[in-house]
């Protein structure tokens, strides 16, 4: 089954929404007594601090994922039945970071908290770099008769799926890792995130746009 990708993206982007919508849903006031609502609201701030640097984090993840996934999505020409099925179960693992970044906000300094946390970024991260692969192996990837252009979406391609991979051996790393330091395992995570904002090329506007242009 050969099909366009423009229901893939939609669907996409609603469950990504929903997925950050479920994460901000956990930012809850309590209801504070008139006489003491000054003094819990600033009990209550110092407590959520936590919880918001890794929503805040995590909010940081889920945008990097959805950019390349759009970027990706915008240099194929076509998806298929097995492609939609990789897509399912990368946004299942995403679906799963909103639980995660709760359990860590509420044990920041426990060890099998980081190592879920990352887990389930590996596992998100594996499944993004799997559509990835796969695009570039079933050649779902655009194709015109401007060879410099193929060459160009080939290599962007290949770029970005080597990428992936990197930040999934980072994620691999920081789940044992967290059992000797939690601040290494911290470490890994602001690490796999600068992996991603390295400029290389990737993230071509420019050549999406030239693409566009080439189909219409």
């Amino acid at each position: 089954m050969k099909i366009g990708t423009t229901r893939v993206e939609t669907f996409s982007d609603g469950v990504i929404a929903i997925i950050i919508t479920i994460m901000v849903l956990a930012l809850k006031l309590p209801d504070f007594k008139h006489e003491d609502t000054e003094w819990g609201m600033r009990h209550y701030l110092v407590q959520i601090i936590p919880y918001f640097v890794s929503y805040a984090f995590s909010f940081m993840m889920i945008g990097i994922f959805w950019i390349h996934h759009h970027h990706m999505f915008h240099l194929l020409k076509r998806t298929d039945e097995k492609l939609l099925w990789l897509n399912l179960i990368f946004l299942f693992w995403m679906s799963l970071i909103p639980i995660t970044t709760a359990v860590v906000g509420a044990n920041p300094r426990l060890s099998e908290s980081l190592a879920v946390y990352g887990f389930v970024m590996l596992m998100t991260t594996v499944a993004f770099a799997f559509m990835r692969s796969y695009t570039i192996k079933k050649e779902l990837v655009h194709k015109s008769e401007d060879r410099a252009m193929n060459k160009k979406i080939k290599v962007v391609s290949i770029k970005a799926k080597t990428k992936s991979y990197i930040v999934a051996f980072v994620y691999l790393v920081s789940i044992p890792v967290a059992y000797i330091s939690i601040y290494i395992s911290y470490a890994c995570f602001i690490g796999a995130a600068i992996v991603f904002f390295i400029p290389d090329g990737i993230d071509d506007e420019g050549l999406a746009e030239k693409i566009i242009e080439k189909n219409q």
